[in-house]
């Protein structure tokens, strides 16, 4: 997915500046030296500051009287700006991102699936049964890219035959991280039982059955949820965000 930030000198700078702090490289207090950043980059002071302006939009720094710019707590971060998901789900994803988008996806996709069934049209319905095939045609792949787009592709014609505009347009920020988490995912889900849960979802949908899709997706939910958290606990201290969490619980 390409980001908005990622256009010209300036969004170069914010891309780079962005990884940095999702990475935990720059934590919140750190102090950006605009004088080092210059000399990094080789742009301009006010290439430099559009940069700063759109990490500010972003909740991701700040700056004070006599002390500069700074990173900013991680309570004020846009958590569902497009860019700061990209950030967050490239290269070795967030573990607490891809757990808590299990979660997210627990909640919506159900209903989602649900609506679809009620309001789906004939072009929306033939746009899940396409997503199927192309989901089915690489079952057999060894490359995760084509799986993941096409798996992102059925989750985006369901949200969108759900007829809820919101909900479709949330596919836009879950993109980057269920990008993130299909890739991680990819050699443990491309099951025979991947494929027939995510099947069941179409028919029922096709059936206009209403209660049968919002369950059949609960099911392929859980699954994937399952299926996150024992990817995200072969890391220790992912081990220990879920034992956290499982304990909140």
């Amino acid at each position: 997915m390409t980001t908005s930030s990622r256009r010209g000198l300036h969004g170069h700078v914010v891309d780079v500046l962005g990884h940095r702090i999702m990475r935990g490289e720059l934590v919140s207090g750190d102090i950006m030296d605009p004088d080092a950043l210059l000399a990094e980059f080789q742009v301009s002071r006010t290439v430099l500051r559009e940069a700063i302006k759109v990490l500010t939009a972003k909740g991701l720094v700040d700056a004070r009287p006599r002390l500069g710019t700074y990173v900013t707590e991680r309570e004020r971060w846009q958590l569902l700006d497009g860019d700061v998901m990209t950030w967050r789900s490239e290269g070795f994803p967030d573990p607490l991102l891809v757990l808590e988008l299990s979660e997210v996806r627990q909640v919506l996709e159900p209903a989602a699936a649900r609506l679809a069934a009620v309001r789906r049209t004939e072009e929306q319905r033939a746009d899940i049964e396409n997503a199927m095939l192309a989901l089915v045609a690489t079952f057999e792949s060894t490359e995760a890219a084509s799986h993941v787009a096409a798996d992102l592709a059925f989750h985006r014609a369901v949200l969108a035959a759900s007829g809820n505009e919101l909900l479709a347009r949330f596919e836009v920020v879950l993109e980057p991280a269920l990008h993130a988490r299909n890739e991680l995912a990819f050699e443990h889900e491309t099951t025979t039982h991947f494929l027939d849960s995510h099947r069941a979802v179409v028919e029922a949908i096709i059936a206009q059955d209403a209660d049968r899709a919002h369950a059949t997706m609960t099911v392929l939910m859980d699954q994937s949820a399952r299926d996150s958290e024992a990817i995200v606990i072969k890391d220790a201290a992912g081990a220990a965000l879920v034992n956290t969490r499982t304990r909140a619980l």
